[in-house]
């Protein structure tokens, strides 16, 4: 499959707990590997936290999107158009709170805390980059499964 990377974003308030939010990203990417947690402060002197994961293998990257459900996939193929950018890259959000709480529900850029998702794909010369990226995650749709949380498996 023609992807290139998959960068997973959150920043949280100093008020939170950044661990919290690092397993829950770490259980969303499948690679607690990547999971990079940064200490800083903002401009006006809080705590800030920065939780980032990159993946740049495939068959990593295809188990992190298999893990967002066939339903998320779907609204995905759905709103291509909207979300598939010139770099090559489909950019989405995914709700915080909920994430946390094991459900992952896309969300809309706005008040709410988000993990910011960017999936960048290869494009070659004479290729149709939204027929790629449509045909992709196609596929990842007919693989994909509801993602059960590790606390959750035994019910």
């Amino acid at each position: 499959m023609p992807f290139a990377n998959l960068t997973w974003r959150v920043t949280a308030s100093g008020l939170e707990d950044e661990l919290l939010i690092a397993d829950a990203l770490s259980w969303l990417c499948g690679e607690p590997e990547s999971i990079e947690l940064e200490r800083t402060k903002s401009y006006h002197g809080s705590k800030v936290h920065m939780i980032t994961s990159k993946i740049g293998r495939r068959g990593a990257i295809r188990k992190a999107i298999s893990n967002l459900g066939p339903n998320l996939l779907n609204t995905l193929l759905m709103q291509l158009e909207s979300r598939l950018h010139e770099d090559n890259a489909l950019y989405f959000r995914l709700d915080l709170d909920n994430l946390v709480r094991g459900k992952i529900i896309l969300s809309e850029p706005g008040g709410k805390a988000t993990v910011k998702a960017r999936l960048k794909f290869k494009a070659f010369p004479g290729q149709d980059t939204r027929q790629v990226v449509k045909d992709s995650l196609q596929s990842l749709l007919e693989r994909a499964q509801t993602p059960v949380l590790p606390d959750n498996e035994e019910e």
